[in-house]
Parts: structure tokens; C-alpha cells; sequence
């Protein structure tokens, strides 16, 4: 492309599938010479334009997506919105992520034409040669060189490698921050008076991520002490390890992760507390969340809190339900702190 022409804009929604694979889609893209034009965080109005327009029956972060999609129809030539079942051999993501771009595209005919290649390993046995095809045949949208979209797929797969290595962590980097010894995100504010909490925040990226669908409760965390890991985080060979253990086995494989997690502290009891962020109303999430419910039953000793999100979910209400769980971690670990002195009294 001559440097005088100008660049193809290709908009990317910050939402759903973006937290996951932004880094191999940005990549990608500008490898090819686009220039890449990723909607703001989400805001009020981006909320208060996908209510309207989004299905009712679609879950909160489905909405959201609509509201992104709406940001960006005025700045780009094409919405990059993938057909994704999920690139695992037996498990799949969240079928409306298959269906999202058509439906986009037809309820929303005013927007920019939709890039919307479909990737299955799951259901249709897309293979990793499979994916590299799509992209190629993709990229010559952009170019008609071949070796800039072989480069530009290199380089993709690349950076989402190195992104993925920097996001998952190992045992012993698991170890090392149940024992003290690492901090893995923001560093709690600590007060004197209290210990710092252990919580595992659990829940999809894209809740995890958006401080707004997720009325920000990292930072609240952070501001009453605790120091948290994110299912997101979590050692994969853990995981599985956990999934080996249900006698059903469950094919949606973001859930896989959610409640491998749950399952793993619940049996380890290495963090103090457990918080599952779901979002109304996702049907998979509601599988983990009631699996997870019964598993916590089993054993209450790590208490487990399971909240709600939707576009009418208030932050005051949020905020009380985390400052009590808080609280009834501190006065559990106190009473512990009690009993172990009188024992060693005796």
C-alpha cells in the first residue's frame, strides 16, 4: 500500500471476545496496514444505546457489545465482529458469539460492512492450517501480497502468544502468591489494623476487564485490602485437573475455567474468600454458578459470593454486599486468630 493511499479503518468492539484476542486481532491488522480503531470504554451512553436497540433475552455483556458496535459504525470501513465457536477440538464458547455479526447486520443495516470470518475447532474441526487460510484469504482485503499476510499472521499468533504467557501463570507462581511472597495485580491498600484478604475474583473477561459492566470491583478490592487472582490468571493443568474430578463433563470452556478455579480454592483453602461475577442472563454462566453454589455447600469453610450484573444493577448495592462479605472474612479470620491463641494457652 502506497504510503499516499489511505489506510483501510477497521473497528474492533471493546467487548465480549475483544478482552480475550485484542492483542492477535490489533496485530493482525496492522500488520496488514489498517489502521485499527478500537471503541472507548464502555460508558453510560454506550450502555443506554445497546438497552434499546440489543434483544431483551440477550445477556447484559451481549448488550454492551450492541452499544460498542453503535460507537464505532461513523469512523471505520468495517466492523471486525468473528463468527467464533471456540478453538478447542471438544469444547465451545457461548453460541451467541457464532450468531452476534448477522444479527448485528440485520437489525442494524446502517452500519459499516462486517468483516465476520467463522472459526469452529469444536463443531465444524477447523484446524490451526484451517485458521491460517481464513486469514490469509481475510488480509488480501488489505493486500494482494502474500507475504505481508503471511507475516501478518506470524506476527499475530505471536503477540497473542506472548499475551497469554504474561496473563496465565504456573504453580509456582500460584505458590508464591498464596504464601505472600508476589503480588499478581493492583496492589491492595493496606490498613494497619487489618490483614491483607486473599479472594479469588472469578468470572469472564470481559466482566473481569470492563470496569463499568463490573461497576469497578477491582478497585473497590483493592480499596479495603484485598489482594486478588483472577480465574483468567489461573494454571490451565490446575483446571483441568479440577474438571477431571465431575463425573459430566461440561463443553462450554469459559464456564471450564470459572469453575475450575471455584473448585480448586474451594478444595486448596488458600485464599480467604471467593467472589463469582455473573452476568444475567447467561446461560452457561448459570450452570457454573449453581455447580459452584452446591460445590460451596459441600464445604463452607472458604465462603463463596455469587453476584448478578445487568444494566440495573446499582453500584451502592454492590458496594454494601462486598463490604459485608469483607467484613465477615475479617471477624472469620479474628475468630481463628482467638481460638489458635487459647490452644496454645492451654
Amino acid at each position: 500500500m502506497s504510503k499516499l493511499e489511505t489506510k483501510i479503518r477497521v473497528g474492533i468492539p471493546r467487548a465480549l471476545l475483544y478482552y480475550k484476542y485484542s492483542d492477535l486481532w490489533i496485530t493482525f491488522f496492522k500488520e496488514l496496514g489498517a489502521e485499527v480503531i478500537v471503541s472507548p470504554k464502555t460508558t453510560k451512553k454506550i450502555k443506554d444505546d445497546a438497552v434499546k436497540l440489543a434483544p431483551d433475552e440477550d445477556c447484559y455483556s451481549t448488550k454492551l457489545y450492541f452499544g460498542h458496535a453503535i460507537a464505532l459504525k461513523d469512523q471505520v470501513d468495517f466492523l471486525f465482529i468473528p463468527r467464533y465457536g471456540g478453538r478447542r477440538k471438544k469444547y465451545v464458547g457461548c453460541p451467541k458469539f457464532i450468531g452476534l455479526a448477522e444479527v448485528l447486520q440485520s437489525m442494524l443495516p446502517e452500519l459499516p460492512d462486517i468483516l465476520m470470518p467463522h472459526y469452529n475447532r469444536g463443531m465444524d474441526r477447523s484446524t490451526r492450517i484451517g485458521l491460517v487460510i481464513k486469514a490469509f484469504r481475510l488480509g488480501k482485503i488489505f493486500t494482494k501480497n502474500p507475504i505481508t499476510r503471511i507475516r501478518a499472521i506470524t506476527r499475530a499468533f505471536r503477540a497473542q502468544k506472548i499475551h497469554e504467557r504474561s496473563l496465565i501463570i504456573d504453580e509456582e507462581t500460584l505458590n508464591r502468591w498464596e504464601n505472600s511472597e508476589t503480588i499478581l495485580n493492583d496492589f491492595p491498600i493496606y490498613n494497619e489494623k487489618y490483614k491483607a484478604l486473599k479472594i479469588a475474583l472469578v468470572g469472564h473477561s470481559y466482566v473481569l476487564n470492563d470496569p463499568f459492566s463490573s461497576l469497578d470491583i477491582r478497585s473497590l478490592l483493592q480499596e479495603y485490602g484485598v489482594d486478588i487472582i483472577t480465574s483468567e490468571q489461573m494454571p490451565r493443568i490446575l483446571i483441568e485437573k479440577q474438571m477431571a474430578r465431575l463425573e459430566y463433563d461440561i463443553y462450554f470452556d469459559y464456564e471450564r475455567e470459572i469453575l475450575g478455579t471455584i473448585m480448586h480454592f474451594l478444595e486448596s483453602k488458600t485464599v480467604d474468600g471467593i467472589i463469582h461475577l455473573m452476568i444475567f442472563s447467561c446461560g452457561p454462566d448459570s450452570i457454573a454458578g449453581e455447580i459452584a453454589s452446591r460445590f460451596s455447600k459441600r464445604d463452607t469453610t472458604i465462603p463463596l459470593l455469587q453476584l448478578v450484573f445487568d444494566e440495573l444493577t446499582g453500584e451502592a448495592g454492590m458496594r454494601t454486599r462486598i463490604e459485608a462479605f469483607v467484613d465477615m472474612l475479617r471477624r472469620s479470620i479474628e475468630k481463628q486468630t482467638v481460638f489458635l491463641t487459647a490452644q496454645v494457652h492451654i
